[in-house]
């Protein structure tokens, strides 16, 4: 009779002997492919990118510098308007009655000041002739051809004159002061009634309209938005690692969220960081400004840092290891960190300025293997 146990036995043996011959194969015979590219010098047109909005570099708000109710509009949000244009009018019924008394008021002083400077002359005229009496009476009086009450007369004459010149003069000098004051409450109430009238501060474009009619405007209530046209920009927001490479004068494209793609120069750099997104702005000026103009409009930027033609990575073969940058290179088929020192960058590559030659065989993806690891390489096209 056969023993079974025997050929389970040799299946059990053959089986680990297959998983012995697997396991020595994948850790002594088997590599893994992966896909490489080949270091070789292309061209890198550095670019910086950021998210940013439509602004302008002068926003400006136009209200009124009273109270009162809006009257009229004449214009509306979209316009485009000169300095000076008649935007809106406030309710003057009430300033203008103020006005016309004020002018009415300013017409009586005016008046009081002739009659008082009259009276003036008049008085100035008695004094000179009672002057010319007491120094005629004087000479005669003391040889005695006059008596001492004719010659008392005299100089009493003197005096109410005197006095009648001197209180004409208080007069004249009340009713200029009074003048005065009603020109300048008159000059006040046409001023106030001026300040009814809203005009353009500068040339621009009307961007939002906040009143209506029959609206109470108090002093600084926004009745309209505007926006000096000559300064337009997106103000983008880049993150301070990069800002190093930038500077005024940068060519820049602008891509804004509904499509439009246009040209911009890098006008200016702010120097104050976001103490939380670690972000500064960058305003970006439009080359030729886009119509329809939507201010706050969102926009993506890419600003020009320079060209260059070197050695070249892909992004997706850079990693880190202990904070250096670096690649992945099979060398006699086997992987190896390689330390870099990057460049200028674009979306996809970014420059090598030292730690690889040309020809050496790069990991991309990077994620594909690790450092140490023995593999076939594939060569593609480079990215």
């Amino acid at each position: 009779m056969k023993n079974p146990w025997g050929g389970q036995k040799i299946i059990v043996a053959a089986l680990a002997f297959i998983v012995l011959l697997l396991l020595g194969y994948s850790l002594f015979l088997y590599r893994p492919t992966v896909m490489v590219i080949a270091a070789q010098p292309v061209e890198i047109r550095g670019e910086v990118r950021g998210p940013g909005t439509v602004q302008s570099k002068v926003p400006v708000v136009v209200s009124s510098k009273i109270t009162g109710i809006l009257e009229k509009l004449y214009a509306d949000q979209g316009d485009r308007v000169k300095k000076g244009q008649l935007l809106a009018e406030m309710d003057a019924a009430e300033l203008k009655a103020r006005l016309a008394a004020a002018r009415a008021a300013q017409n009586r002083a005016q008046k009081d000041v002739a009659r008082s400077r009259a009276t003036l002359a008049k008085a100035q005229a008695n004094l000179n002739l009672a002057q010319s009496n007491y120094r005629r009476d004087q000479e005669v009086f003391k040889p005695g051809y006059i008596s001492e009450a004719a010659f008392d007369t005299t100089s009493a004459a003197l005096k109410v004159a005197a006095g009648e010149t001197a209180e004409a003069k208080a007069s004249v000098a009340a009713t200029e002061a009074a003048f005065k004051q009603a020109v300048a409450e008159a000059q006040a109430a046409a001023a106030t009634l001026d300040y009814t009238r809203i005009l353009a501060p500068m040339d621009g474009l009307l961007t939002v309209r906040r009143s209506e009619v029959g609206d109470t405007i108090t002093p600084g209530t926004p009745i309209f938005h505007m926006v000096d046209m000559d300064w337009i920009w997106v103000a983008a927001w880049i993150d301070e690692t990069r800002i190093a490479v930038l500077k005024a004068g940068q060519e820049a494209q602008i891509r804004l969220r509904s499509g439009r793609n246009f040209t911009g120069t890098v006008v200016r750099l702010n120097k104050e960081a976001d103490m939380v997104t670690r972000e500064m702005e960058v305003n970006i000026k439009f080359a030729s400004l886009p119509e329809p103009l939507v201010i706050g409009e969102e926009a993506e930027v890419a600003i020009a840092t320079g060209y260059t033609r070197v050695i070249a990575a892909p992004w997706n073969a850079v990693q880190e290891q202990d904070g250096h940058p670096g690649v992945l290179v099979v060398d006699a088929g086997v992987v190896k960190f390689r330390p870099i020192t990057l460049g200028l960058r674009d979306r996809q590559r970014v420059a090598v300025k030292q730690g690889l030659k040309e020809g050496e065989l790069i990991v991309s993806p990077s994620s594909q293997t690790k450092p140490g690891v023995k593999v076939k390489s594939r060569l593609v096209a480079g990215k």
